[in-house]
């Protein structure tokens, strides 16, 4: 990046704009999906909620350093294409923010896929590849808060961007696979609820895929444009769709408990003459894995069950028995 004085400014300025307005696309979904959530799942754990507290709290803070660095480098410094090469402090510290907003993503996956599993090396697995990408990501972000200009801090510490992104690639390979592989083992054997399984396996690759493709990219744009920001806008998108990831495994539970009811009572032969629906360990061994992958306790009913990164939705026990009561599922 030597060279910028030398070359068209397009390549630089131009991926930090688009980067921005995407950034800026993905916020307003995420706080129509934090409305939603409130909405629809009141009587959730309160920790979840903080969670989700804590995640559109960070993105407000980060967007708004985001359009505050761009400002810095379209606006205020067009006119002096030697500054390009300097990250203003808006972009370091919007820089920072991006990891807290995606471990905190990455570790409550990691903690569901426990939960599902009941393995505790996975748990240990997942939690060395969020705390040391956690620690990686640290470590590049303090490093361009000191050094600032981009040559010196991509030459000498690059590596850190290239181990954090490879960390977290296989943090979102290990939670897709496991869930996926955890799940086919708890199929029921009924048609249809397998086919609802099999749904919440492709929706969990398909969102793993989304984060890990974009992270792909960002670090092949890294290692091979070294004349532009085009990993950098990438870097800013990133932490926009974990937050959506997660809002949208959790809203998502509305479409899965509608299924269930229009689809479960029949599948399952829910009637009065059905002896295996009626004994007294049927319920925990087919709903158990929805139960254990959501979080949820044995006496908290499905509006609060927690869901994945997938667009995994909610089965409890409650709600099959409200379904074969004959009342309306919420």
């Amino acid at each position: 990046m030597e060279q910028v004085a030398n070359v068209s400014v397009n390549p630089i300025l131009g991926p930090i704009i688009i980067g921005t307005v995407l950034s800026g696309i993905l916020y307003g979904s995420a706080v129509v999906q934090v409305y939603l959530y409130y909405q629809r799942f009141p009587a959730d754990d309160w920790k979840i909620k903080s969670l989700v507290a804590f995640e559109i709290s960070m993105q407000t803070i980060h967007l708004a350093f985001v359009i505050a660095g761009m400002w810095g480098m379209v606006i205020k410094d067009y006119a002096n294409p030697q500054q390009l090469t300097v990250f203003p402090t808006p972009t370091v510290i919007a820089i920072i923010l991006c990891s807290p907003i995606a471990v905190a993503v990455q570790g409550y996956f990691v903690l569901r896929v426990y939960r599902l599993s009941e393995q505790p090396l996975l748990l240990i697995i997942g939690g060395i590849l969020v705390i040391s990408k956690c620690a990686l990501h640290l470590v590049f972000s303090i490093a361009a808060y000191i050094v600032r200009d981009a040559a010196p801090l991509v030459r000498n510490w690059g590596w850190s961007i290239t181990c954090f992104l490879v960390l977290s690639i296989a943090c979102d390979a290990l939670v897709a696979t496991s869930l996926s592989h955890h799940l086919r083992l708890r199929k029921t054997g009924f048609d249809r609820t397998s086919r609802i399984i099999d749904l919440i396996v492709v929706y969990t690759l398909a969102t793993c895929l989304i984060n890990s493709t974009t992270e792909l990219a960002e670090a092949i744009c890294f290692w091979t444009m070294d004349d532009n920001y085009v990993w950098l806008g990438l870097y800013v998108v990133e932490s926009g769709l974990y937050t959506n990831s997660l809002l949208a495994a959790l809203n998502s539970r509305t479409l899965l408990n509608r299924l269930w009811s229009s689809e479960v009572p029949l599948e399952l032969g829910l009637s009065p003459k059905s002896s295996e629906t009626a004994r007294p360990n049927y319920w925990d061994q087919k709903v158990r894995p929805f139960k254990l992958l959501f979080g949820a306790n044995d006496d908290v009913s499905c509006s609060s069950i927690k869901s994945p990164r997938s667009m995994l939705i909610t089965v409890t026990h409650e709600t099959v028995s409200s379904q074969a009561d004959g009342a309306p599922v919420v």
